[in-house]
């Protein structure tokens, strides 16, 4: 309310004033001052003003200002005039140092905190069921194959009065696909690209959907009909909130297809289950179910092929998948009608998406036969877009959400629908019913990091890792843009990808909750490598070098590899890998730096497929940048740099690692210039010099973290 007790207290003394001014005469207003006064004072006030602003706008305060009625948009006024023109919707990244700072924990903290809108509370103290749908695509939704209606339960939930249907919504993976699809949707966090979320992050502290429910008072159980340690469910979903995980195991597999149970009966049969949910303690309920029969390659016994497909499709993935896709469709509309049987139905928001796509890039054929399906290029812009519908019985509503929006932005969105608010967490999506900024979605899985897509435009990241190198395009009209138009957007996403790393890497929500909220990210700071200042070379006589390194003392040390017959790997200098493997074993705290010559930098992966046990010590050496995706997929979580080749000047280096924030970095003299370094340092990242004679005078390079001494 705009005139509460505390507001009117601004205006108290206006009654004063008037009595005041009433009884003094009127000063003279021919009264000549002098120039001291009549430009002193506004000067001086001006000057308190802006002095006042910057303080304000430096403590991170300008927000909770702003929001203090009644002269909320008269600071908003007053820092739009005075502030440096940045664009709309944050595209600026803020000179803030680091790659996660105090002022960005606290913009998360105040993004989270969600503002009553559009649909506030809409499903409050009602049963939650979302569905999740292996491989649903959107271009199925409303589509009719020569006179077929491809998925008419879809499509008549749609139009049916409560629905709100996102037709602009995507998928956001990580190496965990499908069960990264789940736990975007449910923690509103970035998955990991260095393993699946659920595998790297299992022990993290996680408040997501799960958890602030039960904090509401419901029960939240997950369904799904396949092995509960695939994608290691089982032990992840303790950690994500849930309470009771319904896996193959509690299922009759009366009927399979595929991978395991049909959906149909995977439905069928959880409906017993949802009934025992629905009678716990009469409290509300949350079910996250994931559905199974619609995996590739999407292949189905002849008594479901419910459609006549065309000769040129039969037998092709468009075909097979329309034909699945198809039944899907069927057993959703079964399981619906059972659950208004249930008396479940009413009581209950149903929200129904899919988690990513069916027909992959990957596939040439693939590709070509959707572009002339649909009649327009297959690009990610169609390959990454699945349908969100969210259903609240008996409500007023029916409404096409078409601003843009992906998995990271269900549980603000949700959140809102149902009227509870995350108190705990942190979130990166936004509320796409009421967020009136510029959204984004940033793929990362089958493109490269940096690639993005937004209302007006799809980025391409270069697979060389250079800016330059990349595409960006109309994505209504699919022309050309000029790259320097959208470097500001691309930073900023790169940045709110980092920075989700950072809250999964430091375990950021634990430490939330342990401390009310309160953080200092100082105390965060350190290496996973040991902080050495030296890296010795052991390349002669590898073996016997690491051991006489070890006793004096040191822990981080090279070594260097190199292909033999047959692609066999080897330690320059004698030894084979299984040597340098059973040393690793010995010395449980050495990390080894790995180096090679050889072009193949497969070398490094042979390594780790022969000896994973040991991977995680190990450092790899990339000379390129398009070497990276390879080294980190499932792979290495120590990666250096190694700049001395001279192929990228200090400004690609810096983008690189911004974009990919490795171990460390190794430069020459020639890098050393002030700014680089301090920009580098600001990143986090272990800066070594390579080639530098042990007794040299290391002092004067007081800003490196070590150096590689030669030979």
């Amino acid at each position: 309310m705009l005139l509460g007790f505390k507001n009117l207290l601004f205006i108290l003394d206006l009654p004063l004033h008037i009595i005041y001014h009433r009884k003094k005469p009127i000063m003279n207003e021919n009264k000549s001052y002098s120039k001291y006064i009549r430009f002193g004072i506004p000067a001086g006030i001006g000057f308190i003003l802006i002095l006042t602003l910057s303080i304000v706008d430096a403590k991170g305060l300008m927000v909770p200002v702003m929001n203090q009625e009644p002269f909320t948009y008269h600071i908003m006024d007053i820092k739009e005039v005075f502030a440096v023109e940045k664009g709309k919707d944050e595209e600026i990244i803020e000179e803030r140092g680091g790659l996660f700072s105090q002022e960005d924990l606290e913009e998360l903290l105040q993004r989270t905190q969600l503002e009553e809108g559009k649909h506030t509370g809409i499903g409050k103290g009602k049963n939650l069921i979302v569905i999740q749908v292996e491989a649903l695509q959107n271009f199925v939704i409303d589509l009719f194959y020569d006179g077929q209606e491809i998925t008419p339960n879809l499509n008549r939930l749609i139009k049916e009065k409560g629905s709100l249907y996102f037709d602009n919504y995507y998928q956001q993976l990580g190496r965990g696909n499908t069960s990264d699809a789940e736990f975007v949707t449910n923690n509103s966090l970035y998955p990991s690209m260095e393993d699946p979320t659920y595998v790297q992050y299992e022990q993290n502290t996680f408040y997501g959907l799960p958890w602030i429910l039960r904090d509401n008072g419901y029960t939240a159980w997950v369904f799904h009909g396949y092995e509960k340690d695939f994608w290691n469910r089982d032990k992840a979903y303790t950690n994500q909130g849930f309470q009771r995980f319904i896996s193959q195991d509690d299922f009759k597999l009366v009927e399979t297809i595929g991978f395991g149970i049909t959906d149909r009966e995977f439905f069928k049969q959880s409906i017993e289950y949802l009934k025992e949910l629905d009678s716990i303690d009469d409290k509300p309920f949350y079910a996250f179910m994931i559905t199974l029969t619609s995996h590739t390659p999407f292949k189905m016994p002849e008594k479901y092929h419910y459609l006549n497909i065309r000769e040129e499709h039969e037998g092709t993935i468009l075909g097979d998948y329309l034909q699945s896709i198809h039944y899907v469709d069927k057993a959703l509309g079964e399981f619906l009608e059972d659950l208004k049987k249930a008396g479940l139905y009413d009581n209950s928001v149903i929200a129904i998406y899919g988690d990513h796509f069916a027909i992959t890039g990957y596939n040439p054929q693939g590709v070509e036969l959707m572009s002339e399906f649909l009649n327009m290029e297959y690009d990610i812009n169609e390959m990454f877009r699945v349908p969100l519908i969210i259903h609240v019985p008996d409500v007023e509503i029916n409404e096409t959400i078409s601003r843009i929006g992906s998995q990271l932005d269900f549980l603000p969105t949700i959140l809102n629908i149902m009227g509870y608010k995350n108190e705990k967490g942190i979130m990166f999506g936004r509320d796409l019913l009421n967020y009136q900024g510029k959204n984004f979605v940033a793929a990362q899985i089958y493109v490269f990091k940096g690639t993005f897509i937004d209302d007006d435009t799809l980025f391409n990241m270069s697979s060389d890792g250079l800016f330059e190198n990349s595409q960006a395009y109309n994505r209504k009209t699919r022309e050309p843009i000029e790259l320097e138009k959208v470097k500001a957007r691309y930073e900023y996403i790169v940045s709110e990808i980092n920075k989700s790393n950072y809250v999964l890497k430091k375990d950021l929500i634990k430490l939330l909750m342990e401390n009310q909220g309160s953080v200092d990210l100082e105390d965060l700071k350190g290496k996973n490598i040991p902080d050495d200042k030296y890296i010795i070379r052991c390349y002669n006589n590898p073996l016997e070098e690491l051991s006489k390194n070890y006793e004096e003392g040191h822990r981080l040390m090279a070594v260097k590899l190199k292909f033999i017959v047959e692609e066999e790997v080897v330690l320059e200098g004698g030894y084979e890998i299984k040597d340098l493997a059973h040393w690793m074993e010995n010395h449980e705290d050495a990390y080894l730096l790995l180096k090679t010559d050889e072009w193949n930098k497969g070398i490094f992966l042979k390594v780790k497929d022969e000896y994973p046990d040991i991977k995680d010590r190990l450092i790899v050496e990339q000379t390129k940048f398009d070497q990276y995706y390879r080294l980190s997929n499932k792979a290495f979580k120590n990666i250096f740099f190694n700049a001395t080749k001279g192929n990228y000047t200090n400004e690609e280096i810096l983008d690189f690692l911004k974009r990919n924030p490795l171990a460390g970095v190794i430069l020459n003299e020639e890098y050393l210039d002030n700014s680089f370094v301090k920009e580098l340092k600001d990143l986090e990242i272990s800066i070594y010099l390579d080639g530098v004679d042990e007794n040299v005078d290391i002092d004067q390079y007081e800003n490196l973290d070590g150096f590689l001494l030669k030979q």
